[in-house]
C-alpha cells in the first residue's frame, strides 16, 4: 500500500457548498473545486465532469455535493454524498497535499457526534469486502433457486391433469435431475453475482488507506456498515447516544449515504498527523 495520508483537526470556516454542475465554473476557486472534485472521483474509479460525473457515481438518483472550506488556516476541497458539517465545528481531516499547498479531503471526522464521511464505495477493507459480496451473492442466489423450485412445482401440479405420479418417480425426478440443476444454476448464478460485486472491491484499497490513517490496527477487515449498526444498537440499548444532547449534532439523525456513525475514534499515529512548518 502506498504511503497514508495526513491528518490535521481544525474548526470549518469560510464552507461553500456546490450542489449543481452550472456553479463549478463560476468563479477561479469553484474551477479549482471542480478539478479536485474530478481528482477525488478519480481515485475511486470515476471520470468526467465534477458534478456530472458525481450524479453517475451515485446512479442519478443520490444527490452529492462539491465543498471548498477554510481549516485551521488551510484550504480544504471535496465532494461527498452529503456535506452537513458547518461553519463552527471541530472536525478532523483525512487529507491529501496538492501542488498549490490546498488539500483534498477523502475523509472527515466529526467527533461531537462521531460522524465519519467516506467516498463512495470506500466502506470496507478488502476482507471485509471478501466476506460481504461472499455473503449478497449467496443470498440473492439461495433466494433465486427458491423462486425456481416453487414455480417448477407449480408448472409440475398443473401440468399433470389430476394424474397421480409415483413416489419412485419423484424420488428419481428430484434426485437426478432437479436438484443437479439447481446446484449447477446455484453455482453459476453465485460466480456471475460474485464476479460483478468483485468489481468493486478496487474501492477496498482507498478505504484501507483512510482507515489506516486514522489508526485502526486492522484496515483490511474493518467494516463500516456493521460498525454503524453496532452504534445505533449500542445506542437503542444503552437509551442514549455518544454525543452530546441538545446540540444542533444531536438532533441531526439523518441517514445520508457514505456517512456512518463510529463507536471509538482510534488514536491517529504521530507519523500521520500534518507537521507544521
Amino acid at each position: 500500500m502506498d504511503n497514508a495520508f495526513i491528518v490535521f483537526s481544525g474548526t470549518v470556516s469560510n464552507l461553500v457548498v456546490i450542489e449543481h454542475e452550472s456553479n463549478v465554473f463560476s468563479d477561479e476557486k469553484n474551477r479549482r473545486l471542480g478539478a479536485l472534485g474530478t481528482l477525488g472521483l478519480a481515485a475511486i474509479g470515476e471520470s468526467g465532469s465534477a458534478a456530472t460525473s458525481l450524479q453517475h457515481a451515485s446512479g442519478g438518483d443520490i444527490k452529492l455535493q462539491l465543498f471548498r472550506c477554510e481549516i485551521a488556516g488551510k484550504t480544504v476541497y471535496g465532494c461527498f454524498s452529503r456535506v452537513f458539517f458547518a461553519d463552527g465545528e471541530q472536525v478532523d481531516i483525512v487529507a491529501e497535499l496538492q501542488e498549490d499547498g490546498s488539500f483534498y479531503a477523502y475523509s472527515i471526522r466529526r467527533p461531537i457526534d462521531h460522524r465519519l464521511w467516506l467516498p463512495f464505495y470506500c466502506e470496507r477493507g478488502s476482507k471485509a469486502h471478501k466476506k460481504a459480496n461472499i455473503s449478497i451473492a449467496t443470498k440473492i442466489s439461495l433466494g433465486a433457486i427458491i423462486l425456481i423450485s416453487i414455480f417448477f412445482i407449480i408448472i409440475m401440479l398443473l401440468d399433470n391433469n389430476g394424474d397421480s405420479i409415483k413416489v419412485e418417480d419423484l424420488i428419481s425426478m428430484i434426485f437426478f435431475a432437479f436438484i443437479p440443476s439447481l446446484l449447477f444454476l446455484f453455482l453459476f448464478l453465485f460466480c456471475v453475482l460474485y464476479s460483478l460485486l468483485k468489481g468493486l472491491a478496487g474501492y477496498s484499497q482507498l478505504a484501507e488507506k483512510i482507515f489506516l490513517t486514522l489508526g485502526y490496527k486492522n484496515p483490511e477487515l474493518l467494516d463500516m456498515n456493521k460498525e454503524n449498526a453496532q452504534f445505533i444498537k449500542d445506542c437503542k440499548e444503552h437509551g442514549e447516544f455518544y454525543y452530546v444532547p441538545d446540540t444542533k449534532q444531536y438532533q441531526q439523525i439523518l441517514v445520508a449515504p457514505c456517512v456512518y456513525h463510529y463507536r471509538i475514534a482510534p488514536e491517529v499515529p504521530e507519523k500521520f498527523k500534518l507537521k507544521e512548518r
